[in-house]
């Protein structure tokens, strides 16, 4: 699990968390967050409000088997009830990790739709300057 915590704080510095769970939901409400995440002995009022942000928007949630303790020293902080994960690369890796395989498929498509909106952004833009 300490790999897993450690990957955390990597993401952390990557400016890729909504971090706590007023956050993590408000992040998720806009469309920004990819993977919820919530430790084991999240307070029932955090852990509902990020259950009904990952049911309303559709967003997937895995439960880490780690203390709110434990995931905040993760990131320089006293503690952490629920987490937002905002880039499809890092939330795939961190499932993969873990070995949730149902979440890596769905994660996995996600990723293959945000390449090809890329792909034609890109080729729009390349498009348009050879036209000036």
């Amino acid at each position: 699990m300490d790999n897993i915590l450690s990957f955390l704080g990597l993401m952390k510095k990557a400016r890729a968390l909504a971090i706590g769970a007023e956050s993590a939901a408000l992040m998720t409400e806009l469309g920004s967050v990819r993977l919820l995440l919530l430790p084991k002995d999240a307070a029932k009022n955090s852990a509902s409000s990020i259950r009904r942000a990952a049911d309303e928007w559709e967003t997937p949630l895995l439960q880490l088997d780690v203390t709110k303790s434990q995931l905040g020293e993760a990131l320089g902080q006293k503690e952490c009830a629920a987490l937002g994960i905002t880039d499809t690369g890092f939330a795939l890796s961190l499932c993969q990790k873990v070995g949730s395989t149902e979440l890596c498929e769905v994660l996995t498509q996600r990723l293959e739709r945000e390449k090809k909106r890329m792909a034609k952004k890109t080729a729009a833009v390349a498009a348009g300057k050879r036209r000036k």
